[in-house]
């Protein structure tokens, strides 16, 4: 994951827009066709309501994708181009169930320290990229068209995603899951919140601090004001004074402490748009990865990176797949939430474990606020990120730490019969 777009081997193309395997693509199937393997010759696959949900939902977006052949005159490469990015948003929520299916209550906090040091390795990256290495996706592909792949971005930390909203985003959940551990006085060393505040400052997404402030304000309805939170606040800001003329002159370098930028404007005209085609397809949208296409079709844009995109949170969902796939996306959404207050109040778990849930929730809310300026909800190294983090949540409800068989909600088991 910390490799980023820097492990990129192109494979699709349309126009500018490109469809690459990723390095972290690899790995994420190796991962999912072993621990298949291991399933089958276990006979046994659990499926709970989450996954239950998702699968239901990549079944909207692929049947919205068919309809849209016929509907917009997509060709059979436009069908296979759309179709990859919903192969891989599928390759992703099979970690979630490699997860469900693998983790005990005993690996929540291990596997919870490798995903944290991966992000606290990316964003130190970020930090050393921001000091010394401006315009970082420009030195790594240099023959990349300007403001179509990775806009320039100065200073500002991009670290390997190239962006540095994605970027923004990936230390908000990070840091949201340190501060519900830290809430419920879970062990977490002052220097890591630390060092991704002083990361996601660098970043200048604003997208990024409203997502925090909200995901903060999730953490505060859970479980109040706590001395530690407190102690940990008050040496942010002790630290981060200083600081503040330079973070003032540079974000005015940047235009973000103004609301007349051309990228806050153009969300505006790219939501109307989003209505319009929402209008016209309300009940299945226009299916996974071809918005980019329709767009063409209805005269909005040309074929661009940024046309397949859109910076709406569920009205992109709802876009793709309708008003029955976003109501599937909410459903899976609010299990996960469901999930995590039950294991937030019972009082048998572990204030690590009850912590992890209140952050799971903080930065599942966080993602979802952030998507109303980006398309991170489905980024994926940002959706990995949080099915690993939901299925945390799955392990945490866990009767017996040393038993991963007992569901914490509802589900089904998938049994192979034995010849």
């Amino acid at each position: 994951m910390v490799v980023g777009q820097l492990g990129r081997i192109p494979i699709l193309e349309a126009g500018v827009k490109e469809a690459p395997l990723l390095v972290n693509d690899l790995l994420v199937v190796a991962t999912v066709l072993f621990a298949g393997a291991v399933a089958l010759r276990r006979q046994h696959l659990h499926l709970d309501v989450t996954g239950g949900l998702a699968l239901l939902f990549a079944a909207v977006g692929g049947i919205s994708v068919a309809v849209s052949v016929g509907k917009y005159d997509l060709s059979l490469f436009q069908l296979l181009f759309s179709l990859a990015y919903l192969g891989r948003w599928l390759a992703y929520f099979s970690l979630y169930l490699v997860a469900v299916n693998f983790l005990r209550r005993g690996d929540v906090t291990p596997v919870w320290n490798s995903l944290e040091g991966a992000i606290l390795l990316f964003a130190g990256f970020g930090i050393i990229q921001s000091a010394f290495l401006p315009g970082f996706a420009q030195i790594v592909y240099p023959d990349a068209a300007l403001y179509t792949q990775w806009d320039p971005q100065g200073r500002r930390l991009v670290s390997t995603f190239l962006d540095p909203n994605f970027a923004g985003a990936l230390i908000v959940m990070g840091l949201l899951v340190q501060l519900g551990r830290l809430a419920y006085g879970a062990s977490v060393p002052a220097w890591k919140p630390l060092m991704l505040v002083a990361a996601l400052i660098l970043t200048l997404s604003r997208s990024s601090f409203l997502a925090l402030a909200v995901g903060g304000m999730v953490v505060l309805l859970a479980r109040g004001l706590s001395r530690r939170l407190l102690k940990l606040s008050a040496l942010a800001v002790v630290l981060t004074l200083p600081f503040v003329p330079y973070a003032v002159d540079f974000a005015v370098t940047y235009n973000k402490l103004s609301l007349d930028d051309p990228s806050l404007l153009g969300r505006i005209i790219a939501w109307d748009r989003a209505l319009q085609v929402l209008a016209d397809n309300p009940v299945l949208g226009v299916g996974f990865n071809s918005y980019g296409f329709v767009q063409l079709k209805y005269g909005f844009a040309e074929l661009s990176q940024s046309a397949f995109g859109l910076d709406g949170g569920l009205l992109f969902i709802a876009v793709m797949t309708g008003g029955v796939g976003v109501l599937i996306y909410s459903a899976m959404v609010s299990s996960v939430l469901l999930r995590c207050r039950r294991v937030r109040r019972a009082t048998d778990r572990t204030a690590a474990e009850r912590g992890l849930a209140v952050g799971v929730a903080a930065a599942t809310v966080a993602l979802l606020v952030h998507s109303l300026f980006l398309n991170s909800i489905i980024y994926p190294f940002l959706t990995q990120v949080l099915w690993i983090l939901w299925a945390l949540t799955f392990a945490a409800s866990l009767r017996d730490p040393r038993e991963g068989e007992e569901p914490g909600g509802p589900g089904v088991r998938l049994v192979q019969v034995p010849p």
